[in-house]
């Protein structure tokens, strides 16, 4: 059997850090992936999916220091379903991917705190 999960997406918000009793960092990260089709008439639909991501370890501390909301990741690891009981008596479910791999892809994008790229002018063109 095979339980592998492979994703590209941006992430929706910052990395939330907790840190268990025993000292291991834990980051919990939202990942949004985009599926297009067509509906039957022909038109383009969007479909996104919202992912909930747990890291672990040194890989937890490396996502707390260089991902942000926004940026985009390849992201590897196993689907692990939870199960509680809600406040109101009912079972609760919710299934998270465990992160193995995580491969930051492209630019980082641009913050508030960072200038902007600078862009080039082309040399010779007249005025």
């Amino acid at each position: 059997m095979v339980n592998r999960v492979i994703l590209v997406g941006r992430l929706t918000r910052d990395p939330e850090m907790v840190t268990t009793s025993k000292g291991t960092a834990i980051a919990k990260l939202r990942l949004a992936t985009n599926f297009y089709s067509k509906d039957e008439d022909g038109n383009r639909v969007e479909d996104v999916q919202y992912l909930s991501l747990v890291a672990f370890g040194r890989l937890a501390e490396i996502c707390r220091e260089y991902l942000t909301r926004g940026r985009l990741i390849y992201a590897e690891g196993k689907l692990r379903t939870k199960e509680w009981d809600g406040k109101d008596g009912l079972r609760r479910y919710t299934t998270e991917v465990n992160l193995d791999q995580m491969h930051m892809i492209g630019p980082r994008p641009e913050s508030a705190d960072e200038p902007a790229a600078a862009v080039a002018e082309p040399v010779g063109a007249g005025v």
